[in-house]
Formats: C-alpha cells, sequence, structure tokens
C-alpha cells in the first residue's frame, strides 16, 4: 500500500509530474540554502553527519555549550525549525522527482520499482528526519543537562535517516541505469 502512493505519481499526466519536480527541485534548492546559511550562522562546531551521529550524550551537550558560549543557540533553535521545510522538501523529492526518474523505465520493469523503492526510501529518510528533529527539541529545552539516554534515541534516527536516503540515491542511480540497459539491450523486463 505504501509504495501505491509512489506509484500513482507515475501514472500523473507526464506535464503535471514535470512541473511538480521542477517545483520540487526549486524548493528544495531554496530551503537547503536557508538551512546550511542557518547552521553556518549557529556556529555548530561540526558539519551534521558528526554532529547528529555521535550517540555520546556529552559530546551533544559539549556542542550546545559551545553554542551558548558564541550565543548561537537561538540561531540553532531557528534552525532546527528550518529543517522541518527541507524535511518536506525531501519528501517532494521522493514522490516527484525519483518517481520521474522511474519513468524512464517501462511499466512493470524491474527498473520501474527500483525508481518506485528508492523514492520511498527517501521519504523514509525523511520521516527519520523529522523524529530526529522533533528529538532535538526536547534536547534543546535543557541542552546542557537534558537525560544522557535522550542522545541514543536521536543519533539512531539520524543514523537511520543517513542508511535510508543513501539507499534511495543508490536505487535511484540503479533505475537510470536499468533504463539504459532495458531500452539499449530491449528488454522491458529491466527497463
Amino acid at each position: 500500500m505504501t509504495t501505491s502512493i509512489f506509484q500513482r505519481a507515475t501514472r500523473l499526466p507526464i506535464w503535471m509530474h514535470s512541473i511538480a519536480a521542477i517545483g520540487t527541485i526549486g524548493f528544495f534548492r531554496f530551503i537547503q540554502g536557508k538551512l546550511d546559511a542557518s547552521y553556518a550562522a549557529s556556529l555548530h562546531p561540526v558539519d551534521y553527519f558528526t554532529g547528529q551521529t555521535s550517540f555520546s550524550a556529552e559530546t551533544i551537550k559539549g556542542y550546545y555549550a559551545q553554542m551558548q558560549g558564541t550565543e548561537t543557540l537561538d540561531i540553532y533553535w531557528q534552525t532546527q525549525v528550518i529543517d522541518f521545510g527541507f524535511i518536506l522538501a525531501m519528501v517532494c523529492m521522493g514522490l516527484f522527482v525519483i518517481t520521474l526518474i522511474a519513468r524512464l523505465n517501462r511499466p512493470e520493469s524491474l527498473g520501474r520499482r527500483l525508481g518506485i523503492y528508492g523514492g520511498l526510501s527517501v521519504t523514509l529518510g525523511a520521516i527519520c528526519d523529522a523524529i530526529e528533529n522533533g528529538w532535538s527539541f526536547i534536547m534543546l529545552a535543557n541542552p546542557t543537562g537534558f537525560a544522557d539516554w535522550l542522545a541514543l534515541p536521536y543519533s539512531g534516527f539520524a543514523s537511520i535517516k543517513f542508511a535510508f536516503i543513501t539507499l534511495g540515491m543508490l536505487l535511484t542511480l540503479l533505475s537510470i541505469v536499468s533504463s539504459g540497459i532495458g531500452r539499449a539491450a530491449n528488454k522491458p523486463s529491466i527497463g
């Protein structure tokens, strides 16, 4: 049932699907720029991946304390809010952009299924990002005194997020390759 939403996207009129994909890419680039600028302004001491996957309350509290020291923790709060826009953009990437790529393949082909699963995987990554992001607000309510165990699910959801998004990108690439192979070899079941 979950994949049916993504399969339905491949049945949109191509012009409508293309407009949704182009709009998604535009929104994604816009919100990513806002997110990156806000993250940089927060003076968070490490990159996203490192900061989110430490699994260490002591380390995360150290990052928060450093931002408190530079008086930029409020900007980091703002960054977390902006991140929900980025999460929405990721869902739309899975639903509109990756399913449009899946349409390079013939219906019922391996390549089309790989693209559908790629879109679903990116969307599942975005859902994990939303959970991780919401979890961060619990920790930010008491940035240097939150319960240590809170770091484990926070970093766990972040790690799962990165894994799903990476898998989604791999499946999307395989969908593109399947399309080329299926058409070059005239194998409709491949692509």
